[in-house]
């Protein structure tokens, strides 16, 4: 079965891999169309997860406030970001009102929070791809920073999986993702620093060394920090996946759920210590 699963996962990477990379280095409007197709169907994930907890969000209006979110950041950046969703809030509170549904604490409270997990802190990338259109950068570097980011994920998870799964002892977080080990945690976050030297050979006026290991110290710790976060909702919701969408990896918010934990962090290095 595990070697079933593993032949799924890399056929789906075969596929998807160049596909992802190819739309960050373009940008644009393809790569947006990228981040509103996996914000969408993640934020569906995970009402989905929430319903299994007897809560009953109000799916379309998160969905259309989290698409005008992530159409903002695209064409606006962040200037309109809490009008949007203060907007979704308002509306999402009124729908509460009129629609009957017990537990309405808990309704409101999941609506809103699948707008900002997973589908603000996701639609960061495109603040972070979009990044040169606001200052003297080549476009085409936001594009190298991304996937400089975004093949250090996917080292560092693929080193954590095959290590643990091989040598691993030691639960990093039993009671959260009992298979994931300590010793796969930390060949993940060496081998972030090893894809980062990589990149710094192949791209070194892209950052300074030191940016390029901070940045990896930042992947090879959050985005294992990620993984942790969106499989305590799973855990709690009593599933393993969030959906089977994508054979082998199981849903879109399993497959990014790094990513969207890392996006606004990275952002943040970047605005204020990078440039």
């Amino acid at each position: 079965m595990k070697l079933k699963n593993l032949a799924l996962r890399v056929l789906v990477a075969i596929f998807g891999i160049p596909l992802i990379l190819g739309t960050i280095y373009y940008g644009r409007l393809p790569f947006l169309a990228v981040v509103l197709l996996i914000n969408v169907v993640s934020q569906y994930e995970f009402y989905k997860l929430c319903e299994k907890k007897d809560s009953s969000p109000l799916k379309i209006v998160g969905i259309i406030t989290g698409i005008f979110i992530t159409l903002s950041f695209y064409f606006h950046g962040l200037l309109y970001f809490w009008e949007i969703l203060i907007i979704g809030v308002v509306v999402s509170l009124l729908a509460e009102l009129v629609r009957g549904k017990s537990n309405a604490t808990n309704n409101f409270a999941a609506t809103i929070t699948g707008v900002i997990y997973p589908v603000t802190l996701f639609a960061f990338l495109i603040l972070i791809r979009e990044y040169p259109k606001h200052v003297d950068i080549q476009y085409e570097d936001a594009g190298l920073w991304l996937i400089f980011v975004v093949v250090t994920i996917w080292i560092c998870d693929t080193a954590a999986y095959f290590v643990g799964s091989m040598i691993g002892k030691h639960k990093l977080s039993p009671r959260v993702s009992p298979n994931k080990t300590v010793e796969g945690a930390i060949a993940g976050f060496i081998f972030s620093f090893i894809t980062a030297y990589v990149f710094y050979l192949l791209y070194p006026n892209l950052f300074g060394i030191w940016h390029y290991m901070i940045i990896a110290a930042i992947v090879g710790i959050f985005a294992q920090v990620g993984d942790l976060v969106e499989s305590i909702f799973k855990r709690d919701a009593g599933i393993k996946d969030s959906s089977s969408i994508l054979p082998g990896h199981g849903g879109f918010l399993d497959r990014f759920d790094a990513p969207t934990f890392l996006a606004p962090i990275i952002y943040l290095y970047l605005i204020f210590f990078v440039f």
